[in-house]
């Protein structure tokens, strides 16, 4: 955004911007930290495809909204006096980029995106609208309310824009009465606490009664730094390398273009087949043998399909349902604590949860082409395994510990195990925190987040923007990196 301001606003030539980005690590004439090697390559890559997507587009269009706007729009209602909520003000703004026609009878609000340009909810797309047809502006930029306005989705790693149908200023008043202020009066109205993935970012975090406090590493040194949030997903990308975990967890941005293992795709779609049976279809009987494929496994190549079909009905033998005396109607259940001590939100998402006499069922189940080692503690392999009874064994999800269980069920195309840990045990909650805090531990006093090539490197959704590792690709496969 800091990159674009400079070539709208100031007149400054692209490719000079571009030079100063990658000089300062985005930091321009800011105080800001310097950005990540990564992110400075990947804000270059973004910088050009929105250049090049604006220019496409406004080739393509008849009225030209070349005027960059700098303040944002603001929609706003005032009130004399004070409504039910205690409130006499509101604002409806919209985050993005804004353009206008040289006369003003044309507005284009930009909504901006990571990857490629997706479809969002028709709400949003009204309520951004009705932005730009109503909202006021503190700039001088601002010349009279437009006749039309655009709404133009812009995905940073496509240099095409995807522009919605222009509307008028009729088409968005009716819209914004009957679609956006039914969900906006929502919005403030609701007070429902739902713990989850936005408590990092959540400043009621502390306290939050949808939120259990938990010390769930009394052992492991407090760090000082943001609060952070944490899934065992996060912690494995981050030993695998910490670039991968800043650029792909932290900061959100990833190479769809990256092809996906096979083996990733096949345990996608078990997962997904097994949610499905077990919300929708088999809750009063047992996964069987020999069950209709479901769609996600279908899609599969034909090798993978048969691997993921056997891996099926393997299951079979060890579904829980229809022994399963509760279980919630939701795809998929998310448990989330927050460690005070350490400001650490944890996040977990078992594959199954259900309680059963007077305890808790925790299942996670792994597909995998090899068996289990004997010659490895089975939460090394798996820690998933070693947070699940890190969260039960404090006690933060209710019911009776020591009638809780964690379940390990593996699935191969040659068999299947099904593997028990007992929360209760003081013996496996001290192996427990001994794993996930060896985890934690680098992660939360780490700055730099640099990289560290390795074999991983082939398959990394952020290598695009990684010198490293790219290098490190080149160099296993015999290319020069001169010739690169």
């Amino acid at each position: 955004m800091a990159a674009l301001d400079r070539v709208e606003f100031d007149g400054r030539d692209e490719e000079t911007v571009v030079e100063e980005l990658v000089r300062t690590r985005g930091v321009f004439d800011s105080r800001d930290a310097p950005a990540h090697s990564g992110l400075v390559a990947w804000s270059v890559e973004a910088f050009r495809n929105y250049r090049a997507a604006w220019r496409t587009h406004q080739v393509a269009v008849t009225a030209r909204c070349t005027r960059p706007v700098r303040s944002a729009w603001k929609v706003v209602h005032h009130r004399d006096v004070p409504d039910h909520r205690g409130v006499v003000r509101y604002e409806q703004t919209c985050w993005g980029r804004r353009y206008e026609s040289d006369d003003g009878s044309v507005r284009e609000m930009w909504l901006l995106g990571f990857t490629t340009p997706k479809e969002r909810p028709s709400v949003v797309y009204a309520a951004a609208a009705n932005v730009a047809a109503f909202g006021g502006s503190v700039s001088p930029d601002q010349v009279r309310q437009p006749d039309r306005v655009r709404v133009v989705v812009f995905g940073a790693m496509s240099p095409i824009a995807h522009q919605l149908p222009e509307w008028t200023a009729e088409q968005i008043r009716r819209r914004a009465r009957d679609e956006v202020a039914p969900r906006l009066v929502a919005v403030v109205d609701g007070t429902e606490r739902r713990a989850g993935r936005d408590c990092a970012q959540c400043p009621q975090t502390p306290g939050c009664a949808a939120l259990p406090t938990v010390d769930l590493l009394p052992n492991l040194p407090a760090a000082h730094g943001r609060r952070q949030m944490l899934s065992v997903t996060d912690l494995r990308l981050y030993q695998s390398c910490p670039a991968r975990y800043h650029l792909l967890r932290q900061l959100r941005i990833r190479d769809v273009e990256a092809i996906e293992s096979q083996a990733i795709a096949v345990g996608r779609a078990v997962d997904t087949a097994l949610r499905n049976r077990h919300v929708n279809g088999c809750r009063t009987h047992r996964c069987e043998s020999g069950q209709p494929l479901d769609e996600a496994v279908n899609a599969l190549p034909e090798e993978s399909r048969r691997s993921a079909a056997r891996m099926l009905d393997h299951h079979s033998t060890l579904c829980p349902f229809p022994d399963v005396e509760a279980h919630d109607s939701e795809q998929r259940n998310i448990v989330s604590v927050y460690d005070d001590r350490l400001d650490v939100v944890f996040i977990a998402a078992p594959d199954l949860l259900y309680p059963r006499s007077g305890g808790w069922v925790w299942r996670e189940t792994k597909t995998s082409k090899r068996r289990l080692r004997r010659d490895r503690p089975l939460m090394r392999q798996v820690p998933q395994l070693a947070l699940a009874v890190l969260l039960l064994a404090s006690g933060s999800l209710g019911r009776d510990v020591a009638r809780s269980r964690v379940e390990f069920e593996q699935l191969r195309s040659d068999g299947c195990v099904l593997e028990e840990l007992d929360p209760g045990r003081p013996t496996v909650v001290t192996e427990a925190r001994e794993v996930i805090g060896e985890m934690v531990g680098p992660l939360l006093v780490d700055t730099a987040f640099a990289p560290t090539p390795g074999r991983d490197c082939a398959s990394c959704e952020v290598r695009r923007w990684c010198g490293p590792g790219s290098q490190h690709v080149a160099k296993q496969a015999g290319v020069p990196l001169h010739d690169r």
